[in-house]
This record gives C-alpha cells, structure tokens and sequence, in this order.
C-alpha cells in the first residue's frame, strides 16, 4: 500500500494536473498540443464531469476555447455541452449529470470547427463503491477505525482511501488533516490507525474540542484518450462513496 500524508487532495494522488494563473486561447493552439485532463465523478446521487485543458503540459498556461471550439460531454443517453468554470489559479469546462449506472460509457469530444477535427476520449464508469464501514460514529485519537467493503476486480481500475479531518488550534483557527491510502480492491477491509496519523497528535490542537471527520474510499477507471492529445493526457471515470460523519475525541 502506499501511503501519502499531508494537505493535498485525490486527484494529486492520481497523478492530476498542478495549477498555473496564466491562459491561451485555443484558435492559438495546435491541436497536438493541447494536454488534456478529462474526469467523471459519481457519488451515487449525481455525476460531475470537469475538463481542464493546457498548453503543452499539466503546468502549462490554461486553455480558454475560442467560439469556434467546444467540447461536449455524453453519459449515457445525457449530452451536454460543457461550461466554463473560472477562478484565481485555474480555468476548466465543467457540467453535472444523473447518477449513471455501472459500466455506462463516458465519452468526452473536443470538436474544433475551424480544423474539421473532433477528439473523442472514452472510459466506462466502474462499479459502485459498496461501503459497509465504519458504522460507530465516535473514536478516540488512538483508535482504530475499521472501513469495509464490497470487493471488486475490474481491469485498469484501482481503489484510494481518503480520511478526512476538521479540527481547531488553540487560537481557534481550523485545521485540515488528511490521510490517503491506495488500496487493494480484493482485499474487502482496511484498518485506519488514528495513532499514527501525526496531524491528530500536534499540541497546537484544541484537545477539548473533537474533529469532525469522513471516510471516502474512491473507484478509479482509466480509459482511453485521443490519441492527437499531447502526450500524458487522460481521461478517468471515479465512483465515490463517503462515510456518515465521524467524531474524533482529542482529550
């Protein structure tokens, strides 16, 4: 198993794009050098797909399509024409879609009028992520917490625990604790050692104020990006399913 610690988030686990507050417009870019990341997320009540697009590389300036561009997302029987989402260090195309059944294909399409070239990325959604646990709701710091699930063996798909803490300093300030872990599917159960996990143990947390914490253990396909895409881009389809709320006890 691997093991990453720290504030930091799945998809950089995953190999996901870094941020850069720099932008192009894509009448600009050739085709083959338009880096693309291209992801569905399903948490069993809803899919969300977000399509970033770079010049070059993951770090490369933000890609802004021209009016003679688009991209267009289908789950399903569903297709939508993905809009812009916009803040300070990123720029990506986003849209939400019914929660899609399992094996439901994905296809992602950048159609450039002007070059008369359309860029077609598949993968199929994953199983559903069946989590029988944790089911206790309140834990001390060293404790154990049992998380257990439904094993699945799927080809090119890999499974991710994330635990994620709330917690307050004693100047009252939040703090954010995060734990990962690359599981093995087939295995069917993990146990998380909260003693071993060092944000829960710093002195500068608040010891009588419990952190409010969730499980989330995350499906991950890998499909089959356009091949005029530069080279490392992706596209992967991810079934999500978090815990209740958890309490963790500090004193």
């Amino acid at each position: 198993m691997k093991y990453i610690y720290g504030l930091t988030s799945l998809l950089f686990i995953l190999g996901a794009s870094g941020c850069s507050s720099e932008s192009t417009t894509s009448d600009i870019v050739a085709t083959e050098k338009i880096w693309a990341e291209i992801r569905l997320t399903a948490d069993g009540n809803r899919a969300r797909v977000v399509t970033e697009f770079n010049k070059n590389s993951s770090i490369g300036a933000n890609i802004i399509l021209s009016p003679s561009d688009k991209v267009q997302a289908t789950v399903g029987n569903e297709v939508k024409v993905l809009e812009m989402d916009e803040d300070i260090l990123d720029i990506d195309y986003q849209g939400y879609f019914s929660q899609p059944a399992k094996n439901t294909e994905f296809k992602l399409e950048l159609i450039r009028s002007k070059e008369n070239k359309t860029l077609t990325s598949t993968v199929v959604l994953p199983e559903e992520v069946l989590l029988y646990s944790p089911v206790a709701s309140t834990y001390r710091k060293d404790s154990r917490i049992v998380v257990e699930w439904k094993p699945v063996n799927e080809p090119n798909t890999s499974l991710t625990l994330s635990f994620n803490a709330s917690c307050t300093t004693n100047t009252g300030d939040p703090s954010s604790i995060n734990h990962y872990v690359e599981l093995d599917d087939n295995d069917g159960s993990y146990t998380i050692l909260l003693g071993s996990i060092e944000g829960l143990h710093k002195d500068n947390l608040n010891k009588k104020k419990p952190c409010k914490s969730h499980v989330t253990l995350s499906r991950l396909k890998e499909g089959t990006v356009d091949s005029q895409f530069k080279s490392g881009s992706s596209i992967h389809a991810i079934q999500e399913k978090g815990s209740e709320e958890l309490t963790i006890l500090l004193n």
